[in-house]
């Protein structure tokens, strides 16, 4: 059992790389084996997908690693039968919602939506909601190996499903989405004699909105922050700047990895030692990680200095002298990992989750005119224009963090 216990930080940045794989090798399988139109019609839809995970994670996922492992044990079965029930009413809300809004884009687009294409997108909605529902159980409790699990089960049955589909020439848009809501639900199946009914409980609903309430709109601008500067680039240096800014960042997709890992496995022990008055342990594994992290940065930065040249060739003509973007997102990752880890500071009560707010709503109100002004000047710029905003976010997290473990220590 000790040996499996250790195992549980590597099982999460396992299972984070794993799903980032099975992400890529979907894109792979419509390049060789579908047509443009449907893999776009997936591109299309998976965007949504992505702002439910995020509005999942604001209102079910991130209210119960804040209060799970800090409440008393007479407490957890209450707020977890009470998460497990507003998982199910999300995925029923968002899957009535999706295809709603689905049809009222086919009709405004002009984009034909088949039946098979609406019933596969209201089954990912809820498959991913289920997914996303058994990691956040199993990382909350501290089981990463069991997170790794559930979603080795959903990426066997995708790749499978996806290969059979490549095989006799039937891969869709339609296909993948309905095999995403398939395998995102079967893990839950092994595990449906635990299920108590749909039951929920006026307290843990209070203390999931008092975070959720402000968490919501905050994942939901930091969404728009973060998809919009493709667009800003596109209009203003054309649909080429845009493919060549996501190519340099393909390069520093590990250190993305890093960041959810990290915070699926300490978030959930930083709210239990924040509960516990112990701000020495959170001080000592923020600044741990923060070197690490700093550490892994600059060992980078002198990789893509030094190798970059002979990276360059493996790109291809069409992707040459890119190494300035690369080692701006390297710096904009790098100040996103220091945010990262000062932030889950502040994810411990709702006090935290409104500073968190207002600062989503200031980086959104500098990014946007930011991209305005100085998209025209090149990539480069656009990029910057991210780290700029993402190192305003970084001082003011850290400054808040710090007064949070001031008061922490007061109280103690």
């Amino acid at each position: 059992m000790l040996g499996l216990k250790r195992l549980n930080p590597l099982a999460a940045v396992a299972d984070q790389a794993w799903l980032s794989l099975l992400s890529f090798a979907i894109s792979l399988a419509f390049i060789w084996g579908g047509t443009k139109a449907e893999y776009g019609a997936y591109l299309l839809l998976l965007a949504p997908l992505l702002l439910i995970q995020s509005v999942q994670y604001a209102i079910v996922n991130s209210p119960l690693a804040t209060f799970l492992p800090a409440a008393a044990e007479s407490e957890k079965a209450r707020l977890r039968t009470t998460a497990v029930t507003l998982h199910i009413y999300l995925a029923l809300t968002c899957a009535v919602l999706g295809l709603v809004g689905l049809l009222i884009y086919g009709s405004l687009a002009h984009f034909r939506v088949s039946a098979l294409l609406l019933a596969g997108f209201a089954l990912a909605i809820i498959g991913t909601i289920a997914r996303e529902s058994q990691r956040s159980f199993a990382y909350v409790q501290g089981q990463g190996v069991r997170a790794l699990g559930g979603d080795l089960v959903y990426g066997a049955i995708l790749l499978a499903g996806i290969g059979l589909a490549i095989a006799g020439s039937t891969l869709s848009a339609s296909f993948v989405l309905m095999l995403t809501g398939i395998a995102g639900i079967t893990p839950l199946l092994m595990r449906i004699g635990k299920f108590e009914g749909l039951q929920t409980h006026a307290d843990p609903i209070r203390q999931f909105w008092s975070c959720g309430r402000w968490a919501l709109p905050s994942v939901i601008v930091t969404w728009v922050n973060l998809s919009s500067y493709p667009y800003f680039a596109g209009k203003a240096l054309g649909i080429a700047a845009v493919a060549d800014i996501g190519a340099a960042r393909l390069f520093l997709m590990p250190i993305g990895l890093l960041m959810p890992a990290w915070s699926n496995w300490y978030r959930p022990r930083i709210s239990r030692w924040s509960a516990a008055g112990d701000v020495n342990a959170i001080k000592r594994i923020t600044h741990t990680s923060l070197l690490a992290g700093l550490a892994i940065m600059a060992l980078l930065a002198v990789f893509f200095i030094v190798a970059y040249p002979f990276l360059e060739h493996w790109l291809g003509p069409q992707y040459q002298g890119l190494q300035p973007l690369v080692l701006m997102w390297l710096l904009f990752f790098a100040l996103s990992l220091a945010r990262n880890f000062y932030m889950a500071t502040l994810m411990v009560d709702g006090g935290g989750y409104k500073i968190l707010h207002h600062i989503t709503w200031l980086a959104l109100a500098l990014a946007l005119p930011g991209f305005v002004l100085l998209s025209p000047q090149g990539a480069t710029w656009v990029v910057g224009v991210l780290c700029a905003v993402e190192l305003v976010q970084m001082v003011l997290v850290v400054i808040k963090a710090r007064q949070y473990w001031s008061r922490l220590e007061a109280r103690s």
